[in-house]
Protein backbone atom coordinates (compact mmCIF):
# COMPACT_ATOMS: atom_id res chain seq x y z
CA UNK A 1 0.00 0.00 0.00
CA UNK A 2 2.02 2.94 -1.27
CA UNK A 3 -0.66 5.17 -1.78
CA UNK A 4 -1.90 7.68 1.31
CA UNK A 5 -5.07 6.74 2.58
CA UNK A 6 -7.40 9.28 3.42
CA UNK A 7 -10.98 9.54 4.88
CA UNK A 8 -13.01 12.37 3.31
CA UNK A 9 -16.14 12.84 5.85
CA UNK A 10 -17.38 15.13 3.03
CA UNK A 11 -18.26 12.51 1.01
CA UNK A 12 -20.12 10.54 3.89
CA UNK A 13 -22.15 13.75 4.71
CA UNK A 14 -23.15 13.98 0.88
CA UNK A 15 -24.67 10.40 1.23
CA UNK A 16 -27.14 11.64 4.04
CA UNK A 17 -28.25 14.46 2.19
CA UNK A 18 -31.13 12.89 0.28
CA UNK A 19 -32.41 12.01 3.74
CA UNK A 20 -33.12 15.70 4.54
CA UNK A 21 -31.92 15.67 8.03
CA UNK A 22 -31.81 18.68 10.25
CA UNK A 23 -28.35 19.39 11.29
CA UNK A 24 -28.31 17.50 15.11
CA UNK A 25 -29.59 14.58 13.45
CA UNK A 26 -27.36 14.60 10.42
CA UNK A 27 -24.76 14.61 12.75
CA UNK A 28 -25.76 11.79 14.98
CA UNK A 29 -26.46 9.85 12.32
CA UNK A 30 -22.76 10.79 10.49
CA UNK A 31 -20.81 9.43 14.02
CA UNK A 32 -23.07 6.21 14.39
CA UNK A 33 -22.47 4.97 10.74
CA UNK A 34 -18.88 6.03 10.97
CA UNK A 35 -18.57 4.49 14.66
CA UNK A 36 -19.64 1.62 12.26
CA UNK A 37 -16.89 2.08 9.65
CA UNK A 38 -14.13 2.80 11.80
CA UNK A 39 -13.03 -1.09 12.91
CA UNK A 40 -13.55 -2.13 8.97
CA UNK A 41 -11.70 0.73 7.48
CA UNK A 42 -8.90 -0.19 10.00
CA UNK A 43 -8.75 -3.34 9.21
CA UNK A 44 -8.60 -2.83 5.76
CA UNK A 45 -5.94 -0.71 6.12
CA UNK A 46 -3.47 -3.54 7.59
CA UNK A 47 -2.35 -1.00 10.00
CA UNK A 48 -1.67 1.97 7.82
CA UNK A 49 -2.55 5.38 8.89
CA UNK A 50 -5.62 6.75 7.85
CA UNK A 51 -5.54 10.84 7.10
CA UNK A 52 -8.44 12.28 8.68
CA UNK A 53 -10.18 9.29 10.35
CA UNK A 54 -8.93 10.49 13.91
CA UNK A 55 -12.05 13.33 13.80
CA UNK A 56 -14.82 10.31 14.21
CA UNK A 57 -12.99 8.26 16.52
Amino acid sequence: MGDRLIFDGEVLSELFAPLALGWKAHGAAELARTGDLVPLLKKQASGHEISGLAAYE
